[in-house]
């Protein structure tokens, strides 16, 4: 048996100093009776000695206090354990999901490839507590958790048809980094040992360029925050026409065109890899380009495994079941009872006697 707050139970001696009051308030009640006239007499007047009566109530109180401070520290007891990872990893996915993640120069799509290599990778690290972000022109989050079957199934749920268009690069890694480390409205962090506790990261995955915001910056806050990004830019260089996929069969019609007819093609500008190479730089992060028909993730879940192994071996938690509910229920069972439990017991109601009854008299003549 333990306690989760041993510290009040230093509150026992206020049962002492309950006693010691009710002890106090004795004395002076027989020294006032003594004080009225002789005692035999006085004992004399009384029906009923009501001093065993108010022990037993005294003691009752006494007892209440001492098992409501006992409740209070919360009593429990093992139930079993638990397996903690001494790695204490949190991790937020970024999902590029805009159309041109439907070019096919990694098969079957670069959206497809990304997207089952993030699956796996969430199952194969279950040591990592997971979170996702998917963006397009806007960004859509699912906070850190460690049932990566929920991320998984948000991950699966979105796709760049329910996302407006554009690659809002920095304001997903913003959204991600206010999941890691949530702050207050005037921008500080809520919880600031949420820098020190815990390996935090942000896995980008994206095939273009932020012409929106300057993700760049965002990076500089999150190594502020102690967060690492990890970029995985995938896709390859040359020029690759973006299908158009029907959103009633998910099965592509074409590609998309302008209003020329032309086809639309995405191509991975030097820009943009001179950018994505910059926010990974900022955090002291792993840049990744995958070119060789992989998604590149597989790179960033041999780092992140490396640096689980390198926070040592897992930990085994306890586990409690509290029961103060019991002392605590004893206790209002006793002030129920003290207050039910008179000084002096009930008298029972006299029955009156009956009066008397007196007939007419009878006057006696004389003679007679």
């Amino acid at each position: 048996m333990t306690f989760a707050h041993p510290m009040l139970l230093l509150l026992l001696p206020l049962a002492l100093l309950l006693l010691a009051i009710q002890l106090y308030g004795d004395v002076r009640r027989r020294r006032a009776r003594g004080a009225m006239g002789d005692g035999q007499l006085i004992d004399g007047l009384v029906t009923f000695d009501a001093g065993p009566r108010r022990a037993i109530k005294g003691a009752l109180r006494v007892l209440a206090v001492i098992l409501a401070i006992v409740a209070v520290a919360r009593p429990r007891y093992g139930r079993g354990t638990k397996v903690i990872p001494a790695a204490d990893v949190t991790a937020m996915l970024v999902l590029d999901l805009s159309k041109s993640m439907y070019a096919q120069d990694i098969l079957p799509s670069r959206l497809d490839r990304a997207r089952s290599d993030a699956l796996r990778m969430l199952k194969t690290l279950p040591r990592v507590r997971w979170g996702a972000v998917a963006f397009a022109g806007e960004a859509i989050a699912f906070p850190p958790t460690t049932d990566t079957l929920e991320t998984a199934a948000f991950l699966g749920a979105h796709s760049p048809l329910d996302m407006p268009p554009g690659t809002a690069i920095a304001r997903a890694l913003e959204i991600a980094r206010r999941q890691l480390v949530p702050q207050a409205s005037d921008g500080t962090p809520i919880d600031p040992s949420l820098k020190a506790n815990k390996k935090l990261t942000i896995v980008l995955v994206t095939d273009g360029e932020d012409l929106e915001g300057d993700p760049v910056a965002v990076a500089r806050l999150a190594a502020n925050d102690g967060i690492k990004i990890h970029v995985v830019m995938i896709g390859g260089r040359a020029p690759q026409p973006i299908p158009e996929i029907d959103e009633a069969t998910g099965k592509s019609k074409g590609y998309i065109r302008d209003d020329d007819g032309s086809i639309i093609t995405t191509e991975l500008s030097p820009q943009a890899e001179e950018q994505l190479k910059s926010i990974a730089a900022e955090t002291k992060g792993r840049f990744v380009h995958a070119d060789d028909g992989t998604s590149g993730l597989a790179t960033i879940e041999s780092e992140l495994r490396a640096m689980i192994a390198k926070e040592g071996t897992e930990k085994v938690e306890t586990l409690f079941a509290d029961v103060f509910g019991v002392p605590l229920s004893v206790a209002l069972a006793l002030l129920v009872l003290d207050t039910f439990l008179g000084e002096a017991p009930r008298r029972r109601r006299a029955i009156p006697p009956e009066p008397l009854r007196v007939g007419p008299a009878r006057v006696r003549r004389p003679g007679v």
